[in-house]
């Protein structure tokens, strides 16, 4: 007898004596993390613990009967109660729809976003992108730019594997304005909701410590009280081929109506899709004079008020 027909033989038996599977379930589904590199008896060991599946070995012998074993992709996922273990296996596989937790980094541009969800086979990257871009979707979502770039909420989704974009787009949009109308609720700001999420991109990419993100969003506001420039490296950053750790006395005179250093008032998109902690900052800035601040490199800042305080604190940073 040969080595398939032994496990095929062997599988019969385990589906014979197994435990027959509960009647359809309709409460919450069980979650399960696959990382990368796991072994087949990791996973199913994993799957039985979490109750998703009755026999780890029955899983085991069709993993190996099938050769799924090669073939599991990583992932955090959800499957019912006492799955059917050759549809775990599909699903696990991407060969059939899953569902999966896909989380998206505040922050992330458009590409990276669309990079995260192809990684996780929740859409193709280029058509994810080329439906950002659709003219008559932006419209319907009252995205007044030429991209969906600012209004792809940054949270944990479930998402399904061969997802339409547009679908995606939509639920990733309907977040951001749920979330928007929360936060701007009490909110004194005369800023246009495009003004708020192009000022809050720009306050993501330069905050790092949470209590600060209202104060460098009170910082920008003031500047553009004032009509002073709003100087954010992260607006340059934006329109170099690769993000660099230092910026160069050239790379501050690219001439782009993004680069902050050269023209006055708000860039002509936004820069990233913020969070919460951005987009509440701008909603509910810190109120003080400061003008200026400049990274201790640690995350946090110094603030200045003059360019005096400034200057003494670019060489207190330098002397570091």
């Amino acid at each position: 007898m040969t080595a398939r027909c032994l496990l095929s033989a062997l599988l019969c038996f385990c589906l014979f004596c197994s435990e027959p599977v509960p009647p359809d379930y309709t409460g919450p589904k069980r979650e399960v993390v696959i990382k990368p590199g796991m072994s087949i008896l990791e996973i199913a060991t994993a799957l039985k613990e979490k109750g998703i599946i009755s026999s780890a070995l029955i899983f085991q012998l069709i993993a190996r009967l099938d050769r799924y074993d090669q073939r599991i992709q990583p992932g955090r996922y959800r499957f019912i109660p006492n799955s059917d273990p050759k549809l775990v296996l599909k699903m696990l596989a991407r060969e059939t729809p899953a569902f999966l937790f896909v989380t998206i980094p505040e922050g992330a541009t458009t590409r990276q976003i669309a990079k995260i969800l192809a990684e996780n086979g929740i859409c193709p990257a280029d058509s994810f992108l080329t439906a950002c871009a659709d003219t008559v979707l932006l419209r319907s979502l009252d995205i007044p730019f030429a991209t969906a770039e600012g209004w792809l909420f940054p949270e944990t989704y479930e998402f399904q594997t061969g997802s339409d974009p547009r679908g995606l787009i939509r639920r990733l949009v309907h977040q951001f304005r749920t979330t928007y109308e929360s936060l701007r609720r009490e909110s004194r700001t005369t800023l246009t909701e495009p003004q708020v999420v192009i000022l809050a991109s720009i306050v993501e990419k330069e905050a790092r410590v949470p209590e600060e993100f209202p104060v460098i969003a009170g910082v920008f506001l003031n500047r553009l009280r004032r009509h002073i420039p709003l100087q954010s490296c992260a607006t340059v950053q934006f329109i170099l081929p690769q993000p660099k750790e230092r910026l160069s006395n050239g790379d501050l005179k690219i001439d782009s109506p993004y680069n902050t250093y050269l023209h006055p008032g708000l860039p002509p998109g936004p820069i990233c899709n913020p969070g919460r902690l951005a987009l509440r900052a701008v909603l509910h800035p810190a109120q003080h004079d400061y003008l200026f601040f400049v990274s201790k490199g640690d995350g946090t800042h110094i603030f200045s008020r003059t360019p005096q305080e400034h200057e003494a604190a670019l060489r207190q940073v330098r002397s570091r």
